[in-house]
């Protein structure tokens, strides 16, 4: 039997002994040996959250190669290595089954070219979407907690660094830039033009990007130039300096507004 490996690592569970990119692939290699199956082909997706499959270059790339006969079995560590989305996991098992491809999960001990298998991955399947949606659900009211308590809910904001893991300070170079953009917004009404004025300085974004109407309008509507951080729609008072004073802030939007009912 030819076997192909697949590797996951999130950027939490990186750090998590025994699911590390290295053990899962030395547990997999001992099982494929112990069972005499050929190693054929290894996809690895690194520091990835298994959400989704979209976004995995490695297990879109398997999934490709289903339909080309360049191996019999994919061999997981674990269910949730592959995905944790039930409809993704019947997506790839029906891919599979078409072609006559098996999954084995090694430390679940389940086989889907046996119905017994087959049964068994679709239980599991449903509880490790459970266990992401509980996740999901926790970080939501832990991140509501912190930004009721004005603690940091952002990272990499234009005009702060982090200060610690709670709140942020200002960059005073990235500061001006804030403030340059808020001053000639209100002078000329217009995003494009403000982009444009902020690239003839030599301005950058906080990762080094060249400015747009886009991104000027996301600074411009950021309640965090003015001290608030912004959660799921609500502000709420933070624990830093702001940059932007509120008359100013709100004059930028009175403009955005009038501009917008007049499209």
């Amino acid at each position: 039997m030819r076997a192909a490996l697949y590797i996951r690592v999130s950027t939490v569970a990186q750090a998590v002994e025994g699911y590390s990119l290295d053990a899962q692939r030395h547990t997999l290699e001992a099982y494929c040996a112990a069972h005499d199956y050929d190693i054929t082909a290894v996809y690895i997706d690194g520091g990835i959250s298994g959400k989704d499959i979209d976004h995995r270059p490695d297990a879109t790339k398997m999934l490709r190669d289903v339909p080309h006969n360049k191996f019999d079995l994919i061999i997981i560590w674990a269910l949730s290595r592959l995905t944790r989305s039930v409809a993704d996991l019947f997506s790839i098992n029906a891919l599979c089954q078409n072609y006559n491809v098996g999954i084995v999960s090694v430390t679940e001990t389940f086989d889907t070219s046996t119905p017994m298998g087959r049964a068994m991955m679709g239980m599991i399947g449903i509880f490790a979407q459970m266990e992401r949606e509980i996740t999901a659900e926790r970080v939501k009211v832990a991140m509501l907690e912190r930004a009721q308590q004005g603690k940091r809910t952002a990272n990499h904001t234009l005009g702060y660094d982090n200060d610690g893991h709670d709140s942020v300070k200002i960059n005073r170079e990235e500061a001006e830039i804030v403030r340059y953009i808020f001053a000639k917004y209100i002078e000329h009404g217009s995003l494009s033009a403000v982009a444009e004025l902020c690239n003839i300085r030599g301005y950058r974004g906080k990762r080094g990007s060249k400015f747009k109407a886009e991104s000027i309008h996301q600074i411009l509507t950021r309640h965090i130039y003015r001290g608030y951080y912004s959660y799921c729609g609500n502000i709420y008072k933070g624990n830093f300096e702001s940059i932007i004073d509120d008359k100013t802030f709100f004059k930028a939007q009175r403009i955005l507004n009038r501009y917008k009912r007049n499209k």
